[in-house]
């Protein structure tokens, strides 16, 4: 895999000098933006400004897009950074990023490489790449934590800790990485709830920027993810045919039909412990944290309303857990085995499917029902993994997979 992703980047960077930079990110089911790394050029150019004086959260104050991630990293405005440093930093984040990939992914079959690269150039992940955009660093960041955490090693925990504090630090998500809580103990629980407090602080040590950030995030269906995203997406299929909009995405629907999904999962999960059946138990390794990190974000970005579908980048997390479940198969009964074939397919699905070369106007409806089912799916995997666990606290002569 390692020579694989090498030999792409290397690909990439000899097309782009003599095809051009936009014919290149096209072929690959992305719309490039100009200049390139669009997404980390907004970044330094706020930064640089800030250091000027000038109110970053300011909508279009230095750039044609709004600054809306965590005043952090205007601070490289005073170490001197600008827009010509997009390039280099967005070149280190890939870099950093696909480190921690190869890293997740070691010690599997070549197959298993074919698969994970093919997951890694799905056009939401190269969107991100495209863009240069932070969530690179955070996927480095949460995929680095879930590498180093061990729960019975407490300098390791605390490390993982930090990591996951740095990436909340510089763009608030990693908060979802609580979710390590569904594979239920005392050592993760402490893990969780210490992240939940480091989050809390945080978020009311910045919660005026917190709420300028979140007037300037976009909500839209365009290229996007999210509880309200299909409801935005059916007004515009609407417009396009003359008719006019639901407008359903600001009632109450969206939010309630969220609920709903959630609750069903919660459902089949009670069922499934209930009758005494392991559905998709995660295991106590690296790609088992990992999994929960990335089912986590998703989950919970999921419910923030809209996300650009390059955050997708965090259901990579979620596959080295997945391919191990599929090793060990003829371990499964059958309806195990096809909940957890069913939901590889899904992840794959949603990172190929949410993203294509028609630009800013594309809106398709497959892709948006496909991710309620995997956000269905993660919530009802993460719920069952929770009460499994839960259970065997409460009554350590019961015997399961995990330990």
């Amino acid at each position: 895999m390692t020579l694989s992703v090498l030999g792409i980047a290397v690909a990439l960077l000899a097309l782009g000098r003599d095809v051009g930079w936009n014919p290149i990110w096209r072929a690959l089911g992305v719309t490039p933006l100009q200049p390139p790394f669009f997404d980390m050029h907004v970044i330094n150019d706020y930064a640089a400004c800030s250091s000027k004086g000038i109110d970053a959260y300011a909508a279009h104050a230095c750039n044609v897009d709004n600054f809306n991630i965590p005043p952090t990293w205007l601070w490289l405005g005073f170490l001197g950074v600008n827009g010509s440093d997009s390039s280099w930093l967005s070149v280190t984040m890939v870099i950093a990023a696909v480190i921690v990939m190869i890293l997740l992914f070691q010690g599997r079959c070549w197959y298993h490489g074919v698969t994970a690269l093919g997951a890694i150039i799905a056009p939401s992940v190269m969107m991100g790449v495209e863009r240069g955009n932070l969530d690179l660093l955070i996927l480095a960041l949460v995929g680095s934590a879930a590498l180093i955490y061990e729960e019975r090693k407490v300098g390791r925990a605390f490390a993982a800790i930090g990591l996951l504090g740095l990436g909340i630090a510089l763009k608030l998500f990693p908060i979802f990485c609580i979710s390590l809580a569904a594979r239920f103990s005392r050592r993760t629980f402490l893990f969780a709830s210490a992240t939940a407090v480091l989050s809390l602080i945080y978020l009311g040590l910045i919660m005026r920027s917190v709420l300028l950030i979140r007037q300037n995030v976009p909500t839209t269906f365009i290229l996007s993810y999210g509880y309200k995203a299909v409801f935005l997406g059916l007004d515009h299929l609407r417009g396009e045919a003359g008719l006019g909009p639901f407008g359903l995405a600001d009632t109450w629907l969206p939010a309630a039909t969220a609920a709903m999904v959630l609750l069903a999962s919660v459902v089949v999960a009670f069922t499934a412990c209930r009758n005494g059946r392991e559905f998709c138990l995660v295991d106590p390794s690296a790609a088992g944290t990992a999994f929960l990190f990335g089912a986590g974000i998703y989950c919970g970005t999921y419910l923030l309303g809209t996300n650009f579908s390059y955050r997708l980048m965090f259901l990579l997390l979620c596959i080295p857990q997945l391919q191990d479940w599929q090793i060990r198969r003829c371990d499964d009964d059958e309806v195990s085995g096809t909940a957890k074939a069913g939901l590889f397919g899904a992840v794959l699905g949603v990172l190929w499917l949410n993203g294509n070369a028609n630009g800013h106007s594309a809106f398709l409806l497959l892709p948006q029902l496909l991710n309620w089912l995997l956000f269905f799916s993660m919530s009802a995997v993460m719920m069952s993994n929770f009460m499994h666990t839960v259970a065997l606290e409460a009554n350590p002569v019961r015997t399961g997979s995990i330990q």
